[in-house]
């Protein structure tokens, strides 16, 4: 690891900007001497971590080295951070004003030139130490063997389909007994590792259990708790509105309102200790319809606290047949067994089988981990003999712990990341990826945004089996959410620790020292009289309680705060934050003053590459306005807001990629803003005249994503033909709102053949627009809202080839026939507030449909759809 953050401080000296300032004040050539000592030093580094050395005066020694590179690292901000930094000019004029400006940062670089004698001092010290004790063979690397990498394989690999199927049954057969009437606990126990989760979820999403059950909902609980959290988990699953300042006592009410008599299956995964049932068990009444309570736990005592009669199912290891098909699933995702032989390594592969004990979480990781190794014999005894198996009942983390020592040094920086995460939190993609970035854990690659680079590290990781994909986007298929293993993420925080990369602090009765950490992650919401370090780079709060006081952190490149929507947040921290990157805040402003305040304060950012405002308002409601001085920040890359704002035309942002949602202004006539890099755009163009919009989208060839809210004023906006971004865009989203005019019509050729996302909202076309839809071929999610007006409508057979999900809502048609052969692979099928909709024709045409949901069906056809959909594994019909 130490050679990780080396490299990253080479990086930071080879920076072209910094080279740049340091050679303006005339200390390039000591930083430059430093430079060459880490490069020398990084020679003996290379293979520390790989050979993963046990003495302890070498582990002395590389901890050394890493706290030189720290201490370099926090030298170079912090006077990059008290000296501008803005080009010198030419001519006589400007060579008396750079004279004065250097003149006057002379304490600076006084104290630049003063640590950096000390570092010079200290790396000279420890490089005598290296070779008075002995430590000069660490990084020679003789006898290793450069393994060739197999390239990535980006399609999910699903290891989960082996084994599970015989506890699968009997579990199904335990939640569907007829004979027990009463409500019950049917529970899954076992070791970390073992599968308990992977089995519940094919329990929930079988299809026998889904049509039993008129309610299901799954809730992730983990070690530590808040009932209010776990009320609130239940709450969304049942749609049920959030009122402000709602109590836990309020929630729970209402949720046993809405259960009433359904009968219903909760899934509570992961429970550690039955007081949850004590706190929240009343809320799911018995009224002896077969409801069911499915619980997964490593400690077999829990569900005989939550219901005495309930039996524990343990979760057997798996056989060695299985555990054998698990693994070559896994490192071979595409092989078929019936075609592929392993003659070749079966003594090897029979090996680790034995040393995987049957856990499946061990045979994944190994799996993943073999994946990017190449398929030979002598490669894999090799991994077999380094590896610790001696260490009786410790596989599991051997297995895990070799994984992480695998990884690319830039890879292992982002696996410690996800420390800072909460157990069992699903993790949102994309700003893990603005973090990693902002963090600058991403190298900068050629033909490749930092953005594609962080992707391809993520979907490594998902390879290597090292993090579980909750969701992908329907338009590009890229990770929205995921999850890592409660094993997996020990891992993580026992490296951060040992590296002084990150600490979390979750107990307020923990005695942890936050003065030497460089990132923080908070869980606990007593945080305000936390005191940290002055050399703090990341900050993240994952709570809604108080903000801790961060104004003496002037180092921070990360901040993600979130306070309760009723909550004002204290601007006042943010006044010497110059040195921010990624910046995320939820909550409330106290007044107008504090708006302007915070205005004035991130236009001094000018290092913000992503800057993301939700719900911010002030306290009589009116939403945050965003700072026209932002658009002087050169380094922007995303821009989000729960609002709409304006984009002064003046704005020349090359390195903005997300946007939204954005309203064009009258200035837009005369000037246009540059922004040529820009792939996401959300514009709210109501009652903006064409002249400004149309010539804008005109200037944008590298858009995938747009969303748009228009009226009459652009409506040629419809017909995108013309816009240099027609081959390239993969979501459109239109909003017309105009609904009571008449929109033109949607001819072929309007819509990009290529499509994946599509939702049209409001033109109420009146004509039938689905023969012109359904020839889009690549149109994953369709989703037509007061979309058209047609009585009838058809889908003919062949259409919408690769369609998995349908959503339909508020249209006006009464007849909806479905040729055979349409739709063949839909997933998803969404009919929201058509009342006027009788039972669709050839409805039993869609053989792949795992998931009806119609509201407002009407209690006469809600039988005969039934009998249509007997495939259907998950029905939901809202009778009116």
């Amino acid at each position: 690891m130490a050679e990780t953050i080396v490299n990253l401080v080479l990086g930071k000296l080879a920076d072209a900007v910094v080279k740049e300032v340091l050679h303006l004040y005339s200390v390039n050539k000591k930083v430059e001497k430093v430079g060459r000592e880490l490069e020398r030093i990084q020679a003996f580094l290379k293979d520390a971590d790989k050979k993963q050395i046990k003495d302890e005066r070498q582990k002395h020694w590389v901890k050394e080295v890493r706290d030189i590179a720290y201490s370099i690292e926090d030298a170079i901000d912090t006077f990059l951070m008290e000296i501008p930094q803005n080009p010198p000019k030419s001519g006589k004029r400007a060579a008396i004003k750079n004279f004065l400006r250097i003149t006057k940062k002379l304490p600076a670089v006084h104290n630049l030139v003063n640590e950096i004698n000390q570092i010079l001092e200290k790396m000279k010290e420890i490089e005598d130490s290296r070779v008075r004790y002995g430590i000069n063979n660490l990084g020679d690397g003789s006898g290793d063997i450069k393994l060739p990498v197999r390239p990535l394989i980006l399609p999910d690999i699903d290891p989960d389909i082996v084994g599970f199927k015989a506890d699968q049954d009997r579990i199904v057969k335990k939640l569907l007994d007829e004979t027990t009437k009463r409500r019950s606990v049917v529970s899954i126990c076992g070791t970390g590792g073992l599968g308990k989760t992977t089995l519940a979820q094919k329990v929930y999403n079988c299809g026998n259990v889904g049509k039993q059950f008129e309610v299901r909902i799954w809730v992730a609980i983990s070690e530590k708790f808040e009932v209010i959290d776990v009320s609130k988990k239940i709450a969304r699953q049942l749609k049920l509105d959030e009122q402000p300042n709602e109590t836990e006592v309020m929630i729970l009410a209402e949720i046993h309102k809405s259960l009433g008599g359904k009968k219903y299956l909760i899934i509570l995964d992961d429970v550690w200790t039955s007081d949850l049932w004590t706190q929240i068990g009343a809320v799911f009444s018995d009224k002896n319809n077969g409801s069911r309570v499915l619980v997964t736990t490593r400690i077999a005592d829990v569900p005989k606290g939550m219901d005495p009669n309930s039996e524990p199912y343990m979760l057997e290891c798996l056989t060695k047949k299985l555990s054998q098909e698990l693994l070559l699933k896994t490192v071979f995702p595409n092989h078929d067994p019936k075609k592929s032989s392993f003659d070749d390594l079966s003594d090897i592969i029979g090996q680790f089988v034995d040393k995987c004990g049957g856990l499946p979480l061990a045979l994944v990781v190994l799996g993943g981990f073999l994946s990017k190794k190449p398929r030979n014999h002598a490669v894999w005894s090799r991994v077999f003999l380094t590896m610790s198996w001696h260490i009786e009942g410790k596989n599991c983390s051997e297995i895990i712990g070799t994984s992480y020592e695998d990884l690319p040094f830039a890879l292992k920086s982002c696996f410690m990341y996800f420390a800072a995460f909460p157990e069992d939190h699903f993790i949102d993609a994309p700003s893990l990826l603005r973090m990693w970035i902002a963090e600058d854990f991403i190298p900068q690659e050629d033909n490749r945004t930092l953005e594609e680079t962080a992707e391809s590290f993520l979907e490594d990781f998902v390879q290597r089996s090292m993090v579980q994909v909750d969701s992908r986007s329907s338009n590009v298929g890229v990770i929205e959410t995921l999850r890592i293993h409660d094993l997996l993420r020990d891992l993580a925080l026992q490296k951060a620790k040992e590296e002084n990369f990150l600490l979390v602090y979750s107990n307020p009765d923990d005695k942890l020292s936050l003065s030497g950490a460089r990132r923080v992650a908070i869980h606990n919401p007593d945080c305000d009289q936390l005191i940290m370090s002055p050399n703090l780079h990341t900050l993240l709060c994952f709570h809604e309680g108080s903000m801790p006081n961060c104004s003496k952190q002037r180092l921070l490149k990360v901040v993600s705060i979130g306070v309760k929507e009723e909550n004002t947040i204290e601007l006042g921290i943010f006044v010497g934050l110059t040195r921010l990157r990624y910046l995320s805040l939820r909550g409330r402003l106290s007044d107008n003053r504090d708006q302007e305040f915070f205005l004035k304060v991130i236009g001094r950012m000018k290092f913000l590459q992503t800057l993301k405002v939700q719900f911010l308002r002030t306290i009589d409601g009116d939403y945050f306005e965003f700072p026209k001085s932002a658009w002087n920040i050169k380094t922007l890359r995303h821009v989000y807001q729960s609002s709409s704002f304006e984009i002064p035309a003046s704005a020349k942002l090359t390195n903005l990629q997300t946007i939204g949602m954005v309203r064009p202004t009258q200035s837009w006539e005369i000037e246009l803003p540059h922004l040529p890099n820009l792939r996401s755009l959300q514009l709210e163009a109501i009652s903006s005249p064409s002249k400004a919009v149309v010539p804008f989208l005109s200037t944008l060839e590298h858009l995938t994503n747009l969303q748009i809210w228009h009226d009459d004023s652009v409506l040629d906006i419809l017909d995108i033909r013309g816009f240099p971004f027609y081959n390239h865009l993969q979501s459109l989203i239109l909003f017309y709102d105009s609904p009571t005019k008449l929109t033109q019509l949607l001819h072929e050729d309007m819509l990009p053949c290529h499509l994946i996302y599509l939702k049209i909202w409001g033109y109420k076309f009146k004509h039938d627009i689905m023969p012109v839809l359904e020839k889009l071929r690549c149109l994953k999610v369709l989703i037509l809202d007061k979309a058209f007006e047609s009585r009838k409508t058809t889908c003919f057979s062949g259409g919408f080839s690769q369609l998995e999900v349908l959503k339909l809502s508020s249209l006006s048609m009464k007849e909806w026939e479905i040729e055979e052969g349409a739709m063949p692979i839909l997933k998803k099928l969404d009919i929201w507030d058509c009342d006027k909709l009788g039972v669709p024709r050839g409805l039993q045409y869609l053989t792949n449909l795992q998931e009806l949901d119609w509201k407002d069906v009407g209690d006469s056809r809600a039988n005969l759809v039934r009998n249509l959909c007997q495939h259907v594994p998950s029905i939901y019909l809202a009778i009116y």
